[in-house]
């Protein structure tokens, strides 16, 4: 879902996860970036989901 969200531009990017601290950083397009629980961004992927956004996914890695 972050994947699509930046491929969207509602993201200008991500990293994470950060296994030590359960967190990952997000920049959105319009604010600087943030470092973000994991149980926050997990929200903010249903929030994504709920505005239809799609997950993108990398040739790589199977659909889930």
């Amino acid at each position: 879902m972050l994947r699509a969200a930046t491929a969207a531009k509602i993201l200008d990017g991500w990293q994470g996860p950060h296994l030590a601290e359960r967190s990952y950083y997000l920049a959105p397009s319009a604010a600087g970036a943030v470092e973000r629980s994991a149980e926050y961004v997990i929200g903010y992927c249903e929030l994504l989901a709920a505005a239809g956004i799609k997950p993108l996914y990398r040739d790589s890695e199977p659909p889930m």
